[in-house]
Parts: C-alpha cells; sequence; structure tokens
C-alpha cells in the first residue's frame, strides 16, 4: 500500500514538473551595448589634497560612459525572466576640489559588469515593455588616476590598484580601491520584436574607497540597445513510465 502511494506521488509530481518546464522557459542570448553619463560623491578623498576641506562631499561631474557585452536572460514564466551577463564598461568620474589654485581629479576605470536581474517580460518577448530591478557586480579591470592643480604645476598621474589598501598619501606610484563596485539597478524598455530599446540607472551602494572616513560611490545612468540572436529551450524532463498494475 504504502509503495503504491509513493509511486502515485512521484508520478504526480513529475508531470506538475513537466508542466512547470513547458510553460515558457527557454534561454535568450543578446549582443547589447548603451552608453549615458556617469556621477560620482566623493567624501574625504582618497588622495587628501586639502586636509582643511578633506571631509567636505564633493559631486563629479556629469561625464560620459560606455558599455557593450552579451545579454542573459531566462524566461521561467510567461511574464518573468531571471537576466543576467557579462559587460564591458567604462567611467569617468571628475571631481574639482577647492578654490584656488583648485585641483581637478579624473578617475578613468574599466569594469567588467556582472548585473543579475529579476524582468517582467511580455509573454511572447515580440512587442511591448519590459521593466526589472536587480543588482550589479562590477569587477575592475584597470584605471589611471590624475590630478591637475589649477596653479602651473604639471598634473600628476598614477595607476589604480583595486586592493583594498589605504592611501596613506597621495604618491607618484598607485591610487588605492576597493575590489568590488556593488550597485542597485533599475531598467525599462520595450522589445521591438527582436531588438529592444533601455534605459537604466545603476546606484552604487558600495564604497570603494579604502581610507578611513572616506566615501567614493558611482552612479552610472545609460541607454541601451540589444538584439536577441537566439532562444533556447532547456530539456524536457523524462515523464516516468509505469504500468496501471503496479498502483
Amino acid at each position: 500500500m504504502t509503495t503504491s502511494i509513493l509511486k502515485r506521488t512521484a508520478l504526480l509530481c513529475s508531470f506538475i514538473a513537466t508542466g512547470f518546464m513547458a510553460e515558457a522557459q527557454y534561454f535568450t542570448f543578446a549582443p547589447e551595448i548603451g552608453a549615458g553619463a556617469t556621477s560620482a560623491t566623493l567624501s574625504a578623498p582618497p588622495a587628501i589634497i586639502d586636509p582643511a576641506h578633506a571631509t567636505i562631499k564633493t559631486t563629479s561631474d556629469f561625464n560620459a560612459n560606455f558599455k557593450i557585452g552579451l545579454a542573459v536572460a531566462f524566461q521561467f514564466d510567461q511574464f518573468w525572466s531571471i537576466n543576467s551577463g557579462a559587460f564591458y564598461q567604462y567611467i569617468e568620474p571628475t571631481f574639482v576640489q577647492g578654490t584656488q589654485p583648485s585641483t581637478t581629479i579624473t578617475d578613468k576605470m574599466n569594469y567588467i559588469n556582472i548585473p543579475l536581474e529579476i524582468v517582467h517580460i511580455n509573454s511572447a518577448l515580440k512587442k511591448g515593455f519590459y521593466y526589472g530591478i536587480g543588482v550589479n557586480f562590477g569587477l575592475p579591470i584597470s584605471g589611471t588616476d590624475e590630478r591637475v592643480t589649477n596653479n602651473g604645476t604639471p598634473s600628476v598621474k598614477t595607476t589604480i590598484k583595486f586592493d583594498g589598501l589605504e592611501n596613506a598619501t597621495f604618491g607618484n606610484n598607485y591610487t588605492h580601491y576597493n575590489f568590488l563596485n556593488v550597485g542597485a539597478v533599475a531598467k525599462v524598455g520595450y522589445f521591438f520584436g527582436k531588438t529592444y530599446l533601455g534605459v537604466e540607472a545603476n546606484l552604487g551602494l558600495s564604497n570603494i574607497s579604502p581610507n578611513s572616513n572616506s566615501k567614493y560611490k558611482i552612479n552610472t545612468y545609460g541607454v541601451h540597445v540589444g538584439y536577441i540572436i537566439s532562444k533556447k529551450k532547456p530539456r524536457q524532463p523524462a515523464v516516468p513510465q509505469t504500468d496501471s498494475t503496479s498502483l
């Protein structure tokens, strides 16, 4: 009796799982390109230029950013998908510190971004709006830090190391930032068949400055366009076979 109940339960579960897998599940892959503006806030700058103003919060100018990569989505329901991928992004926050002489700080940084998002879509991915939220993990590749003081002195340029070491002073060797740059992502857009167009915001959550009492957070805003090149449906699970006499 017990064996018969277990077999019936297993068979029922397998039918439910098969129905779920067949509902609307498939992977999509899409090359994607985007551009926009970068803004950042800096408090107690990583390299102290003027100790008297070390704790003043400074907002960067809006500079252009650029990204390109491959978006991957797993549609697990008629109207929902989990999106990820890998994207190269170039950002360039620029700050002006002090009065006279003022110092302009320009960080030129290259990142690989790996987002993880939950996105609401239309069931057929043909036409219609999409929107989503998630988190982005920025992994740095390289960067340079350049400082120009408005008093005729030569500019100072250093290589950025994303090793989390604290900058005691700003010298001619390296500028140090934290490795992982985490941001909150929000996006909205529209499907035109296989092509889609959208806007997004990536708001910095993590502090990339390793210095005590310092905060350096980066935000990016942009427009993106992508083209779905393939859809791949996962392999359907096999339905266990059984004969009527065994139940």
